[in-house]
């Protein structure tokens, strides 16, 4: 695409051949996976890069080194297969014919177990700034004994469990991408890290500070990662597999509405992530939830459910149990297609109320008058949500026993 657009203005100056073997060779330099800058200097360096996980990423070069003293050394680094979001100084010194450097990040915010990270180091040095190539790190602990094992396009990491948790990890993963596509025609479209943890508390203090005691797991469609506490005991061999199910289901609704994110609400997301998830087998009773809730005058608003979820894990629970009631109103009254419909309206930028108009005629407002009345309690007024906020860029899941 990038070159269509260059050809077009160029050709209105140069001759048709020249402008075609310009374009060759831009091509041929893309095909390689050359950068701009790269292609002009670059250096031979030994990197690597050291994690404490819930502190820092330690990004370490060793370079040959014969000239004068380079002015400044940095290092890049961001989401692979993205552009450079950060760059930092680097402390470095010269020693016996080779350059050392180091620079020590410490993330602000959560960074969440299984993210990679891809940097390079820069060298400004007399003749200009020189590369070195890039290299990848993952975030995760390093003090766990990892096994990695890849279905399809989702890469498994885990250190407890055995070849029995791998082989019931790609039962869910089949069963939740059978019923994505035949449902919904949802599918993964980039590779996505599935990591678990045999140890819920070690997995919410790796995922960082702020994070709810009743979260058993984390889908992050940014960093194409799926973060799940997955004890055998606690959880049972087909609860993990509807588990996966409903993480597999945010991922790939990320990948199908695109980037930039689109704001989805959280009762979409979590609605469909629970139509998936009970489809492979049942977690929660979320009917007989919503029933209580109803019966108590406990409902939350829909539109208090377009960002965060409550705090505490019985408001969670019902958030969820009232997303799943909700999304499932609709598909029964106009069929899995209206949530594609949704969905593609999200694509193109539609809001709340636009996406829902497009898809099935009716605003927020109107749809869950018409929600409520479907179960016999056309009169009840939903409570204010306590908190509004904007829909959270990792979506999490509550455990079976909140």
């Amino acid at each position: 695409m990038t070159t269509g657009l260059a050809y077009r203005p160029f050709s209105r100056w140069l001759p048709r051949r020249l402008a075609l073997t310009l374009i060759g060779i831009i091509v041929a330099w893309l095909a390689l996976g050359a950068s701009p800058v790269a292609a002009a200097q670059s250096i031979p360096a030994d990197l690597e890069a050291e994690v404490e996980i819930r502190s820092a990423i330690t990004f370490r070069l060793d370079a040959p080194w014969t000239g004068p003293p380079p002015s400044r050394v940095s290092i890049l680094f961001g989401l692979p297969d993205g552009a450079v979001t950060r760059r930092g100084r680097a402390t470095f010194e010269l020693d016996d014919g080779r350059l050392v450097a180091s620079h020590r990040w410490r993330p602000r915010g959560t960074l969440l177990p299984g993210a990679e990270i891809e940097y390079q180091f820069e060298v400004r040095g007399t003749d200009g700034p020189a590369h070195t190539t890039t290299s990848t790190v993952v975030y995760i602990d390093p003090e766990l004994p990892w096994q990695t094992q890849s279905e399809g396009l989702v890469d498994m990491w885990w250190y407890a469990g055995g070849d029995g948790l791998a082989t019931d990890a790609v039962a869910g993963i089949r069963r939740g991408l059978t019923a994505l596509e035949e449902d919904f025609g949802l599918e993964l479209q980039r590779r996505t890290r599935l990591v678990f943890y045999a140890d819920g508390d070690r997995m919410r203090a790796d995922m960082g500070r702020g994070t709810r005691p009743w979260v058993g797991g984390v889908a992050a469609a940014r960093f194409n990662l799926i973060v799940l506490y997955a004890s055998e005991f606690d959880w049972g061999r087909s609860t993990l597999a509807a588990t996966i199910a409903h993480e597999l289901t945010h991922i790939a609704i990320e990948h199908a509405v695109g980037d930039p994110p689109r704001n989805l609400p959280t009762w979409l997301h979590e609605g469909v992530a629970t139509v998936v998830e009970s489809a492979v087998a049942e977690r929660f009773s979320y009917e007989d939830i919503v029933q209580a809730a109803f019966e108590a005058d406990r409902l939350i608003s829909l539109r208090g459910l377009t960002g965060s979820f409550p705090v505490q894990s019985t408001g969670a629970l019902l958030a969820y149990a009232q997303s799943n009631s909700f999304v499932k109103f609709i598909i029964d009254r106009w069929g899995e297609s209206a949530i594609t419909k949704i969905l593609d309206a999200y694509r193109e930028g539609a809001s709340q109320d636009r996406a829902l108009r497009q898809a099935v005629g009716l605003s927020l407002n109107a749809l869950e008058a018409e929600w409520l009345a479907t179960l016999d309690q056309s009169d009840a007024e939903p409570t204010a949500s306590a908190r509004v906020l904007t829909t959270a860029s990792a979506l999490a899941l509550p455990l079976p026993q909140p």
